[in-house]
């Protein structure tokens, strides 16, 4: 055996060893996971301190292995051990492996008790009946802005957002072998089908295209059949033994979305966070900056701020500010600012604060 040979075998049986050392740490950390569990009193709140957690590790790290998949890791611990920590219902709009789906997977961890409601009003009739601890919705797109139909839902109940957590919302063409040209049909909601249609249509051997009812069932019938392949997001694909065929199949590009975490219990602060409000102004010439100047008075950082119309008769042509500032709620200068901009607006409510993205 050549001296070069050799030297790869050596190392990997390094990574073997490696492998075996990340292992117990895992279970270490599972094992801590469920102490803290069992440590737990009262009603179900988010830990806080994941973002903080990871960028001290960041920047920690030798840049060995890259941020991206050090943060992707990560990441996947968390919601893995969180799922260990908190176990608790938590409450989705759209079907089963969806992307709202995903994203509640991704920030409570595939163990959790995960639940598809198909409504919004339903979703968070959901944690305000107390049959679930946690809603997830979206609450900003990179195409549309903010989702109105989830800020008016929201506004009608007395839930706050309490973190939030942003996704890329793209499908994946998988099957079991990774090779685009074994695809003869392909097993997709309405909805993905629509999204995707161009892309598939662009495939070589023209695949006829089955609706389902959810991107969950598309995985399962793909995973069944040697020549189906599913419209799905990578990671549902993945757990039952499916390959990327092909990335990047909604037809005009995967948009950022923003998933707001919802709950019955305001969060704490941490020292960086951000808290999103509505209101809607009187009806008199610079009503608006007499609002905006209550923030900039204090220093206040205003985030985002971007109007919607009102709902409802006696609202015809008025319109709802959604603002987001910096800050978390209890914070003294936006305690007095709110306290200002209720005197001078017709509405106003805070959604909650939640730690910054």
């Amino acid at each position: 055996m050549s001296d070069h040979k050799r030297e790869i075998e050596e190392l990997r049986a390094e990574l073997a060893r490696i492998d075996g050392q990340i292992l117990s740490a895992l279970e270490k950390r599972a094992k801590a996971a469920r102490h803290a569990r069992e440590l737990r009193t009262g009603p179900a709140q988010l830990p806080l301190t994941d973002k903080a957690q990871l960028a001290t590790l960041v920047a920690r790290a030798s840049g060995d292995m890259p941020v991206e998949d050090l943060r992707a890791i990560f990441q996947q611990v968390y919601a893995s051990c969180l799922a260990l920590e908190l176990p608790v219902k938590v409450a989705y709009i759209g079907p089963e492996g969806g992307f709202a789906h995903a994203a509640a997977r991704a920030k409570f961890g595939a163990s959790a008790l995960l639940h598809p409601m198909e409504s919004i009003a339903a979703t968070l009739e959901e944690v305000a009946a107390q049959r679930a601890e946690f809603a997830v919705l979206p609450v900003e797109t990179t195409t549309e802005g903010p989702v109105q139909s989830t800020i008016f839902a929201l506004v009608a109940t007395d839930l706050k957002i309490v973190a939030e957590i942003e996704t890329v919302s793209d499908l994946c063409l998988m099957n079991r072998t990774g090779n685009e040209n074994d695809v003869e049909k392909v097993y997709a909601t309405a909805a993905d089908h629509a999204r995707a249609q161009a892309n598939l249509s662009a495939l070589a051997r023209k695949p006829s295209v089955y609706d389902v009812k959810t991107p969950l069932m598309a995985v399962k019938l793909a995973a069944e059949d040697h020549g189906a392949a599913a419209l799905c997001t990578d990671g549902f694909g993945a757990d039952l033994g499916l390959e990327i065929a092909r990335r990047g199949m909604v037809e005009d590009g995967a948009e950022r979305v923003r998933y707001a975490i919802i709950g019955a219990r305001p969060s704490s602060r941490t020292g960086d966070d951000a808290t999103a409000c509505v209101f809607a102004v009187n009806d008199a010439p610079g009503a608006l900056l007499d609002v905006l100047k209550l923030f900039a008075e204090r220093g206040i950082n205003l985030r985002k701020i971007q109007s919607r119309p009102a709902r409802g008769a006696q609202e015809e042509w008025t319109y709802l500010f959604f603002v987001e500032v910096s800050g978390h709620t209890t914070d003294r200068p936006l305690v007095s600012a709110f306290e200002d901009v209720r005197h001078k607006t017709r509405f106003f409510k805070v959604l909650g604060s939640y730690p910054s993205i």
